[in-house]
Order: structure tokens, then sequence, then C-alpha cells
């Protein structure tokens, strides 16, 4: 969802197919698909399927748009070794002219089945979806293809994985039986399978939620044994995750739940939703360090809240019959933006953010978006519908004025709003938990899909409380602006402020982020060093001369380090100017700032005289943390 050689030869397909033990498929039977993970950290995997098939003309497909990444994101770069047969004969296979994703071959007479073996080859791919000596994360639409002419919920697929030896694995997929590194699952929908990643490791823990039904777990595999530890806070706020959770949807759809988590410096921090599990990517020390994970702690309340919102009940535009067809991205301020708004939420409730660390994270979110010019000519769902020419990738020089994937934080703004309305209009009786189990709840119990348009949304906003939902959406998400839509601070009692000192939590966002933001201020968002990222229209940096791609070497004639440019900043306020000495290409200029604001950093305020919505609306829904946390030291962790 955010980023993500030679061929090597593939082992005769006859030897393969007799010593692999995947046996050949009925005519009418499920895809066998054989997964050979066992070389991961060498980045190369291999596949082997039996295809069902009819002798004759056929298409197979390589899976292009992958749910969740909100575009055509499937690897076919990295695919290689791609092989068939039948009825004991090569079968010559040819991409189509215009489909990249697609290949053509013909069945000889008298095959049932038709092999085929692939590799997948993962050197050199950065970011999400990368894997270490230690780790591996298997999405299988990565590894596999299928064939045109029916729907994805109606191909039954089977599979199975081998890993490294000594590794262990988690996934939501049925396990039928396991020896050593191999499983095999049951028989499920195309759908299911693709919604049902796997994660593998040298170091591998399962940690049970609670005792409750359904099941809940936190499975873990990590890059040294000591990140598997979880200390006894993290794990009694993943508990009431689950519970708050519940209270806040009224429902789940779901048998079981795991959140398959790896803890890696050297993976990108991820994260990708799916209806019974969530892949996500954190800071090696995140569950055995309170403070660790404490910037990226809202990541797993996100894609939990996805299983309802996004799996469960998803925007119409992103249901199609295959994954080759394009997805309307239209409404993800609602499938990305509602979820970031409940996920920020549930992070505070569960208690993996202090009231405080919510409101600062909310604050340095507001100013965030204020400081994106880009909104004056672009609308918030002009966002969504770039959405598929990866928009997570276009996070360059100028994205403050180009705009990148708003529609999360901006969604989060729009969605506060919308919750301290309903929270004025029924004078605190109702609120946007009540939407929530209208909208996602009903009877639970087993994963299904439901569709929606906006005009539903709207109807059970306006089942709540009636109001002029339809207006106020449309206004918010079609319409350009000079300022981000801050109304439901005002609403809840709160307004967003800049003051000279950042908060612990924003020192902790920028360490994670490995940056300095001075945007706010000078107008500029640095890197570690001192790689200029952004640069704000209109700042007093812009106004220099300066540009993003830049090297900031020296302030006021000293090396750069964030601490002497939060020096220089302090020093402004006093009459002192800001002279900057920055590298472009061969090039060295020297830059002076006509800037005496000192430094300026978010917080919010309490404004007086104003219920206080907001604190309400972090309040956890089944009783307070510590009580939660004393019940958990009791009972010994």
């Amino acid at each position: 969802m955010r980023r993500l050689v030679p061929c090597l030869a593939v082992l005769c397909l006859v030897i393969w197919a007799a010593g692999s033990g995947v046996r050949a498929a009925e005519s009418n039977g499920p895809v066998l698909l054989e997964l050979d993970a066992s070389e991961a950290p060498q980045k190369i995997y291999h596949a082997h399927l039996v295809i069902p098939v009819e002798p004759g003309e056929v298409t197979l497909y390589y899976p292009k748009w992958i749910p969740g990444t909100h575009g055509p994101s499937g690897p076919i770069a990295d695919l290689a070794g791609l092989k068939m047969h039948a009825a004991g004969k090569d079968v010559p296979w040819r991409r189509d002219d215009v489909d990249m994703y697609a290949f053509h071959c013909t069945v000889p007479e008298g095959a049932q089945t038709l092999d085929v073996a692939l590799d997948l080859l993962a050197a050199g791919r950065g970011g999400f979806g990368d894997q270490t000596e230690n780790i591996t994360v298997i999405r299988w639409n990565q590894f596999l293809v299928y064939p045109k002419g029916k729907p994805i919920d109606a191909i039954d697929f089977k599979a199975s994985l081998k890993v490294p030896t000594g590794w262990k694995m988690s996934t939501a997929l049925p396990i039928e039986s396991q020896e050593g590194e191999s499983a095999k699952f049951g028989t499920v929908k195309l759908d299911t399978l693709v919604d049902s990643p796997a994660i593998a490791g040298r170091h591998h823990r399962e940690v049970r939620l609670g005792s409750g039904d359904p099941p809940h777990y936190l499975d873990l595999v990590a890059d040294s044994e000591a990140a598997l530890e979880i200390t006894p806070r993290q794990k009694a706020n993943y508990e009431k995750l689950v519970a708050e959770a519940g209270a806040l949807f009224g429902s789940r759809h779901y048998k079981s739940y795991r959140f398959l988590v790896t803890l890696s410096e050297k993976m990108g921090y991820h994260g990708l939703e799916h209806h019974e599990s969530s892949d996500d990517g954190m800071p090696e020390h995140s569950m055995s360090d309170d403070e660790a994970g404490k910037a990226i702690a809202y990541l797993l309340p996100h894609e939990y809240v996805h299983s309802w919102n996004g799996k469960f009940r998803r925007p119409a535009g992103l249901v199609t019959p295959t994954y080759q067809e394009a997805n309307n991205t239209r409404l993800l301020w609602v499938y990305e933006g509602l979820t970031e708004y409940l996920g920020t939420v549930l992070t505070a409730r569960s208690g993996l953010w202090t009231l405080d660390e919510a409101r600062d994270y909310l604050a340095m979110t507001a100013q965030q978006l204020e400081n994106t010019k880009g909104r004056a000519w672009r609308p918030l769902e002009d966002t969504t519908l770039v959405a598929p020419m990866r928009a997570y990738d276009a996070r360059g020089g100028w994205s403050s004025w180009r705009r990148s994937v708003d529609y999360y934080d901006e969604g989060t703004l729009i969605w506060l709003e919308v919750d301290t309305k309903i929270r004025q209009l029924t004078n605190g009786h109702h609120s946007l938990d009540d939407f929530c189990k209208r909208f996602h709840g009903g009877p639970g119990g087993k994963a299904e899909l439901k569709p929606y348009e906006l005009d539903d949304i709207v109807a059970d906003l306006n089942a709540v409380v009636p109001y002029e939902w339809k207006a106020l959406l449309t206004q918010r998400v079609t319409q350009t602006a000079e300022h981000a839509p801050l109304m439901g601070f005002e609403q809840g009692g709160w307004h967003v402020t800049l003051g000279d000192k950042p908060t612990a939590f924003e020192k902790a966002v920028q360490g994670l982020r490995k940056r300095s933001d001075a945007s706010s201020s000078i107008g500029l968002s640095l890197g570690p060093d001192g790689e200029i990222g952004d640069v704000v229209l209109g700042t007093p940096a812009y106004k220099a001369g300066i540009g993003p791609g830049m090297k900031l070497i020296a302030v006021n004639a000293r090396r750069f380090s964030p601490k002497v440019l939060d020096e220089a900043l302090a020093g402004s306020k006093k009459g002192k100017t800001i002279t900057l000495l920055l590298e472009d290409g061969d090039f060295y200029r020297t830059y002076v700032l006509d800037y005496h604001g000192g430094a300026r950093h978010a917080h919010l305020e309490q404004l007086k005289g104003q219920p206080d919505l907001l604190t309400k609306i972090l309040t956890p829904l089944t009783g307070p943390n510590d009580k939660k946390m004393a019940g958990h030291k009791a009972a010994g962790g």
C-alpha cells in the first residue's frame, strides 16, 4: 500500500509435480496452490499451481487491483520463471498485447488441468512488502494466477505453504494439517485467500487477547527474540482495543481475528487491512517497550476498524467481480477517512494513547493540514480519484501544494465535525457511535460484504439525527478552501494554537519519521541530514527562493542539526537573523530569511465556557483504562 534480476531456473515440471505433494485437481475441483517460501531470506519464492481447465484457449490473470491498496499494485514486474504444462506437454504462453497482467495459452486436447510454475523475485523491493533475514509476509495475490471466466468469489483455491527451516507461521486461513515448516489450508474462495495473508519468522509468538468469543490473537514475528516480549500494559491495551471496538460497532463480522504484526527496523512500517486479520509492520520493540511504538500506536486500531469499515461495509465502487477491473475510489474519504478517525478514537479509548497524546496527535494533524496550501486549488475528492496513480508514493517535494493522500487526515477532521455536530444537535444523547452501530452493526459472526453509496451514509446519519448531512459532506469534499476544516475542534470545545515548544508526542513522531518539521514557522520540512523534503508556499523559506531537493548544510554559520535549527528559530524571536547555507547539486548558496516568529508547534487549547465534547469522544465506553490495567496486573498479565 505504501511503497513497496535475473530469472532462476525452475525445476522440471514432471519431477516437481511428482515430488511436490501437489495432486492433480479434478476438472471441477479447486485450484491447488503450493507456495515454497523456504528461500524467503534470499528474496525469492516458488509457486506451483494446478488449475482445472477445459482444452482450448485459456486466459490467466495475475491479480492487478489489490483490495486495500486502492490501485493496480499487483507486482507484475517481480514475476519470473513462468512455465505452463498440460497433458505431458509444455504449453507456450503469450502475454496480452495491451493488458500486461493477462497471459494467453492453448490447452491441448485430453488435458483436464494446467500446471503453472512461477517465481516471485523480491530483491530490491523497498518499504511496504519487504522481508528480512528473519521475517516474511505472504500476500497470496503475489504468488498466483487465476482463470478468466468466473468472479473471484466463485473460484475455489486450496493452498499450502512451506517456510524456512525452524520458522513458524500465523494466518487467518483454516489450517487442515501442519507438519514442521509446512501447512495445508482448507478450501476457500479466491477472494478469501487473497484477504488472508500469512506471516512467518524465525522468532514467532502467538498471544491470545482475552478469553472471550470470538477469539482474538496478537501474532508476532520479529527480528529478535527479545522483541517478542509484550509488556503487561501493551497486552491490556490491546485487549481493551478489542472490547472498545465491540462496544463501538455492536457486532463482529468474523469468527476470529488476528493482528499479524512484523517487528523490525529493516522493514517499512506499514498496514494493510483484511476482514479477519491485518498485516501490520511496526518498530522492532513496539511490544516490549511501552514508549517504542507510541508514535505509531494508531496503526493496529486503524487496520482493525477496517474489518467493519472497508471489509464488511465497502464503497460500491471498490467492489469488482475480479482483480482486473479499475476501482472507483471517490469515497475513500469514508473508507480511509472515517477509519482514520475511528482508529484515532479507539487508540485513545483503549489506552494505547493517553487523552493528552490523542489531543496532541489531532493538533499535529490539524496544523499539518492547515499548512497544506493545495486545498486552495484542489478539493479533497480529487485526491481520492487519483489514488490509483499510486498517490501513496507522491510524497516528495511540493507535497503541500500538490496534496497527497489527504483523505486520511482531512477525513479525520470531517468526521470529527460530524461527531461533534451530532452531539450538539442531540444535547449529548447521541453521537457517531450510534451511526456506527446502525451502519456497521447488524447480525455478525461471519465475514460478508455489504456495499454502500453516499446516500446510504446520509440515510443512517439522518436516522440518528436529522440534519443537512449531504450538503455538509458534499461541501467538505468537493469545494476548495483556504483553510483546513477545523469546525470539529470548535464544536468539541477546543481550538488549535501554536506554541514555542513541541509536545513530547510530537518529538516521538518526528523521531519515528526521522525528520525535522519547521513547516509552521519558516516553511521547511527536513530529513535527518538536512535534505529539504518540502517547502510551504508563501512562507519565508519559499519567499527566499528555497526549494525541495536542496540540502541544508549550516544554520547561522554552524553545521546543521535539528538542535541548531531550533536554537536559530528561538533566536529569531529576539530579532536575530536566520541565515541558511544550502547545497543544490554542485552549488552552494546562502539564504537570509525574513522571519522573527520563533518556533511554532501545534497544541490544542480548551475553549472556556464550552462543553468538552472532544474528551467525551476519546473516553472509553467500557470503563476507565486504569481499572482494566489493575485487573490485568492482578491476574498476573
